[in-house]
């Protein structure tokens, strides 16, 4: 029959919702994925194949870029400026090294300026706070760091006992150690009354890879002695 032949394939039968006697509509087709997602507004994980990423307080970033390591060396430069003008502001830059159970292996601060048989070194101190650029800088050879430090703890103190609510523009950031590029950057967008604050962890994931974290939170320390036991917990 040519009629039959011309006819139209007919309609897929309408599914039924149970007990609705009406028809359901057919399954929305998927959205396509987004050519680059924009980093979560807060939590959340991202990598480095888009260059370099400014993170918020809690977000995460693997240091991995095309699904392998970027690096081995790295530095996290850390700085701030007077919130006062003509009032120096003396911090200490520290990081703190854990083993997976969280138990303190060492600290690496201005009066133990190298850790874990120097994969950790620091630049030392700095007095003042003023002039541009990082006040103070921890190097990390991720590749030399022993196995049994698996965490890694940034910290910034003030021995003189200034609170942060005197400290304007306080950031960290990690720095490819071999180009002096910049990798990823953590601004302070917040102060409180307090002598000290956790900026930043690197954690070795069981993968081998390590990620960042921002952390920004603030502790009642004036040393770097004082936040082994906090920076324990925040891991």
């Amino acid at each position: 029959d040519p009629a039959a032949a011309a006819a139209p394939p007919a309609p897929p039968t309408p599914s039924y919702a149970p007990g609705s006697g009406a028809p359901t509509p057919p399954p929305a087709p998927p959205v396509p994925p987004a050519a680059s997602a924009p980093a979560p507004a807060s939590g959340g994980k991202i990598n480095l194949d888009k260059g370099r990423v400014s993170l918020q307080k809690n977000q995460t970033v693997s240091l991995v870029k095309g699904g392998r390591p970027l690096l081995s060396r790295v530095k996290m430069g850390l700085g701030w400026e007077p919130a006062f003008r003509g009032a120096d502001i003396d911090l200490d830059a520290s990081v703190i090294a854990y083993g997976p159970d969280r138990k303190h292996i060492d600290s690496c601060y201005f009066g133990k300026l190298t850790i874990l048989d120097g994969a950790v070194k620091h630049s030392g101190d700095n007095l003042t706070g003023e002039g541009a650029g990082d006040d103070e800088a921890i190097v990390v050879d991720l590749g030399r760091v022993p196995a049994e430090a698996t965490g890694l703890v940034f910290t910034v103190n003030s021995f003189s006992g200034q609170k942060f609510t005197e400290v304007a523009k306080a950031y960290c950031r990690l720095i490819d150690a071999a180009t002096e590029e910049e990798l990823v950057r953590f601004d302070l967008t917040h102060a409180e009354a307090e002598t000290g604050v956790m900026m930043a962890k690197l954690i070795r994931q069981f993968s081998g890879e390590w990620e960042m974290t921002a952390m920004g939170d603030f502790v009642k320390s004036r040393t770097v002695r004082g936040m082994v036991k906090p920076a324990a917990k925040a891991l």
